[in-house]
């Protein structure tokens, strides 16, 4: 799903959290406005106890794909990212099979 806007209560901007419409556009913040800003298009609506903070990179994750996917694939393990914020993955390979070279 293509989200153009996420609209929260607490959303950190500048090292504050305040209320705000993150503007998004072809995946990348254009804009931050009021929380009351309208938007043409998906905005998602976070409930009044979420944070909107700056994603963070995990530089070391084992995606065991090809081979394992039953266990972690790249579906399941970006994801899961996503649910705990996490915007970048740097795989690390590690039992996959056939073995993935580093």
């Amino acid at each position: 799903m293509r989200i153009d806007a996420v609209q929260a209560q607490r959303v950190l901007v500048n090292g504050t959290f305040t209320p705000a419409t993150v503007v998004v556009h072809h995946g990348l913040i254009e804009a931050i406005e009021p929380v009351d800003h309208e938007v043409d298009g998906v905005v998602l609506r976070a409930p009044d106890t979420a944070y909107v903070v700056p994603g963070i990179v995990d530089t070391h994750v084992h995606i065991n794909e090809p081979g394992r996917t039953e266990w972690e694939g790249f579906v399941s393990a970006t994801e899961a990212a996503a649910l705990g914020g996490a915007t970048t993955l740097v795989d690390m390979p590690l039992n996959s099979i056939p073995p993935t070279p580093a």
